[in-house]
């Protein structure tokens, strides 16, 4: 009597353009901190003297995307990004940072705009101390790129390089498994992303700030031409 075999049911094949993924750079990546600094008592946006930053490096950094929709992952993969990370790429961890150098700026109000200016004078005061309830932080992408990709994050957790090939524990390409290749992308399927610049994060800090310590202030927004 034959023995039947059996079927096998069909492996589902993942659509990774439609699922979480992490976003992994070695580094050093580029790291800008700014915080607003006064030596009275501050009452009104205007009591604030100087906007302290400080520039340094990240190294081990991880990001996620929780919603994907394939432009996001797209973004990633040909690092299409702007200055800093978009809305839709999250901080996760990283496994060090270091600063190593930092500068004060005048905070100059004309009107209802804000800048940030280069005055030497600022740098002789003294007794300046963080006058605001948060602080800036946020990473350079747009000089980096990353190491590799994990594709379907909160399950399989496949990790890619840049060129779509699976890598083992050590991060060599797997020749024989090719996920994408990123040459046969459809750039126009996958161009409807969000970028941010360096302005844009540092406008809604600054709009944020007025509206948690500062509402009588909410007029003001930081200008354009700013440092």
């Amino acid at each position: 009597m034959a023995t039947k075999k059996k079927s096998s049911l069909p492996v589902e094949k993942k659509d990774y353009f439609k699922l979480p993924f992490e976003v992994y750079y070695s580094g050093p990546v580029e790291v800008i901190y700014l915080d607003f600094k006064s030596n009275t008592k501050v009452k009104r946006f205007k009591d604030v003297k100087a906007v302290h930053m400080e520039i340094g490096q990240s190294w081990g950094l991880n990001f996620n995307c929780e919603v994907n929709k394939g432009p996001q992952l797209y973004c990633c993969i040909a690092n299409r990004h702007d200055e800093v990370p978009p809305d839709w790429l999250n901080f996760q961890d990283e496994e060090n940072m270091e600063f190593n150098s930092g500068m004060n700026y005048a905070v100059v109000i004309k009107g209802d705009e804000i800048s940030f200016v280069e005055d030497d004078t600022i740098n002789e005061l003294e007794d300046l101390e963080t006058c605001s309830s948060s602080s800036f932080l946020t990473y350079r992408l747009d000089s980096s790129s990353p190491d590799y990709i994990i594709l379907d994050a909160n399950d399989s957790r496949l990790k890619v390089n840049s060129d779509g090939y699976a890598i083992d524990e050590e991060n060599n390409p797997i020749e024989s498994q090719r996920i994408f290749n990123p040459n046969e992308l459809d750039e126009e399927k996958y161009e409807d992303f969000s970028r941010r610049d360096l302005w844009e994060e540092k406008f809604e800090w600054v709009k944020q700030t007025l509206q948690t310590d500062f509402p009588k202030d909410i007029n003001l927004k930081l200008s354009y031409d700013t440092e």
